[in-house]
C-alpha cells in the first residue's frame, strides 16, 4: 500500500541568527570561515502527528524578485542535509552552514516532504548575516561584535554597513580617507544589543562630496573596534 497522500505542515524559521563561529586557536596565519546557524519549528505529517521524511534547504545572496519564489529557489544553492533526520514535529531543527562570506547578508527557504516524495510549500523567507571569529575563542561563544560589508562597494557615492552589538554600550561609528583622517562622524551615543545599520551619503562632515578613492568606515563599540573598506568611483 502507497502512503497516503496527505498535507504537510510548511516549516516555519522560529529562530535565525549568524552567531555560530568555529573554536580556533588563535595564530598569525589562521584563515577563519564565515558561518551561521539556522533553527526552525519542525512541521508534521497526517495533522502534525507524524514527523516529515527529509528537508530541502536553501539560500541564496539574492532577494526574492515580487513573488516569484521558484526562480529564485531553482537559482539557489542547495544546502547538503545528507544524513539529517528531520525531529518531531513542534520541537527545533537546526543546521550549522559553513563556506560563506563574512558579513554577507543571505536569505533561506526551506521545504519539506513525506515518506511518499509529497513537498510541502515554501517556508517564510528569513535573512542573515554570517559572522566570522576575529579573533581566539575559547569558551565556544558568538564573537561580541559582528560588523558587516559595505553595500554596495565600489559605490558612486550612498553605502551602508550594518553591525550587531551584543549589548547596550556607547557607539562611535565615522569615515576615515586612506590617510586615516577622520572626515564624517556618522553615530555618537549609546545603542541597544542587536542589530543596526549605517548610512553614508558620501559627503565630508563640512558639505561636499568626497573624491573617487579607498576609505574606511570604523565602529567602536566599548573597548572593541573594527573597520572595513568602502570604495567611492564617481
Amino acid at each position: 500500500m502507497g502512503y497516503p497522500r496527505c498535507r504537510i505542515g510548511v516549516p516555519r524559521f522560529a529562530i535565525l541568527a549568524a552567531l555560530i563561529v568555529s573554536c580556533l586557536p588563535f595564530t598569525s596565519s589562521s584563515v577563519w570561515a564565515a558561518y551561521a546557524t539556522l533553527a526552525w519549528t519542525c512541521p508534521g505529517d497526517n495533522g502534525g502527528s507524524t514527523r516529515v521524511s527529509q528537508y530541502d534547504l536553501r539560500i541564496s545572496t539574492k532577494a526574492i524578485a515580487g513573488t516569484d519564489t521558484v526562480s529564485w529557489w531553482n537559482a539557489a544553492t542547495k544546502i547538503n542535509l545528507t544524513g539529517k533526520v528531520p525531529g518531531v514535529p513542534g520541537t527545533t531543527d537546526t543546521v550549522v552552514m559553513s563556506g560563506l562570506v563574512n558579513g554577507m547578508r543571505y536569505y533561506a527557504v526551506l521545504r519539506s516532504a513525506d515518506a511518499a516524495g509529497n513537498w510541502s510549500t515554501y517556508s517564510n523567507v528569513p535573512s542573515f548575516l554570517a559572522a566570522t571569529a576575529i579573533t581566539a575563542v575559547n569558551d565556544g561563544n558568538a564573537p561580541a561584535f559582528v560588523l558587516g560589508v559595505p553595500r554596495p562597494t565600489p559605490t558612486s557615492g550612498r553605502t551602508e554597513v550594518s553591525f550587531e552589538l551584543p549589548g547596550t554600550m556607547p557607539v562611535e561609528a565615522a569615515i576615515y580617507n586612506a590617510q586615516g583622517r577622520l572626515i564624517r562622524m556618522l553615530e555618537s551615543g549609546t545603542l541597544a544589543a542587536g542589530s543596526h545599520l549605517l548610512h553614508w551619503d558620501g559627503t565630508l562632515d563640512g558639505g561636499g562630496n568626497v573624491s573617487s578613492g579607498v576609505y574606511w568606515i570604523r565602529v567602536a563599540a566599548g573597548p572593541m573596534n573594527k573597520r572595513v573598506k568602502v570604495v567611492v568611483a564617481r
